[in-house]
């Protein structure tokens, strides 16, 4: 199935399918470092660049994904208009790109504030050109990394969702035996220093909650691109108090250590960590699945 990432960033989204065996044909990403860093990793790829200037065909692509920009969604957005700010209205291309390529699926990621600044709109545009959708929130520390950091994910299906389906595995995470693994989860990562300095060669995570405080949440706070020159955590280790270094923040969103420009600035390898691969890995996983028991379903047998 030939995917088309929009608003690629570093390579996430197509890093986290690719790892599921989904083959990404074509990317969109119009600044310069995330291209250089994009085009490093995936050298077969084509870049559109701009979104606003790409012309597409019908069948192009079988599926489309991506986060479009966040930056009027935020809770940190001075603007609060959602989807129709000045850098999320962007959300028009990817429904653009959707509406003329008609790909048998896409998945659209973005902050938790989608919920209220957003997320109805993107339903009802779907809806309007035939596509059945889901959504969920997925925390990354439930998939394998010790980061809080929740996202909304939509998947929109051309052909419709059979009722019997069960796209987000709804049912298996809402069972007494999961709510237990996740506190579980939750417990593993409150660890204090001197737990860490016999287990874990020590260190642990103190997420700032006011310009003046810090406390230990046991998982790292949500990384950001400001941490370059206002940090969100700091480490203690053994060696004593510093903040989260670029190869650490790879190691959180689940990328290889390797996966920067050998010689780019600190600057941007904070800016730039892209999402969170081992989330976008599962969203794609239940797509796998889905599309081997319903993928030749058409619409109007359902």
């Amino acid at each position: 199935m030939k995917v088309y990432d929009m608003f690629s960033g570093i390579g996430g989204f197509s890093l986290g399918f690719s790892l599921e065996g989904f083959k990404i044909t074509a990317c969109a990403e119009i600044e310069e470092y995330p291209s250089k860093v994009y085009a490093k990793n995936f050298p077969n790829v084509i870049n559109y660049g701009d979104v606003t200037r790409q012309k597409y065909t019908i069948g192009q692509f079988d599926i489309i994904i991506g986060g479009f920009p966040c930056t009027d969604i935020s809770i940190a957005s001075k603007t609060k208009r959602g989807i129709y700010g000045e850098r999320s209205i962007l959300w028009k291309e990817y429904f653009r790109a959707i509406s003329e390529i008609r790909p048998k699926y896409c998945v659209i990621e973005n902050v938790f504030m989608l919920l209220g600044r957003g997320l109805n709109e993107i339903l009802s545009d779907l809806a309007k050109i035939g596509y059945d959708a889901r959504w969920t929130v997925i925390d990354t520390k439930y998939t394998g990394s010790p980061q809080r950091r929740r996202r909304v994910y939509i998947c929109g299906v051309r052909d419709g969702i059979p009722r019997d389906s069960n796209l987000f595995e709804f049912e298996k995470r809402n069972i007494t035996e999961l709510r237990e693994k996740i506190l579980l989860i939750d417990k593993s990562f409150e660890w204090d220093f001197r737990e860490g300095e016999e287990k874990r060669k020590g260190f642990t995570y103190h997420t700032r909650q006011r310009s003046d405080e810090f406390k230990n949440l046991g998982v790292s706070g949500t990384l950001t691109k400001r941490d370059y020159k206002s940090f969100t955590d700091l480490v203690v280790d053994n060696i004593g108090v510093r903040r989260v270094c670029p190869t650490e923040r790879l190691r959180l969103q689940g990328f290889p250590d390797d996966w920067h420009l050998e010689d780019a600035s600190d600057t941007n390898k904070f800016k730039y960590n892209g999402m969170s691969v081992n989330s976008v890995r599962w969203v794609a996983n239940q797509i796998k699945k889905f599309e081997s028991k319903y993928g030749r379903r058409t619409n109007g047998t359902i």
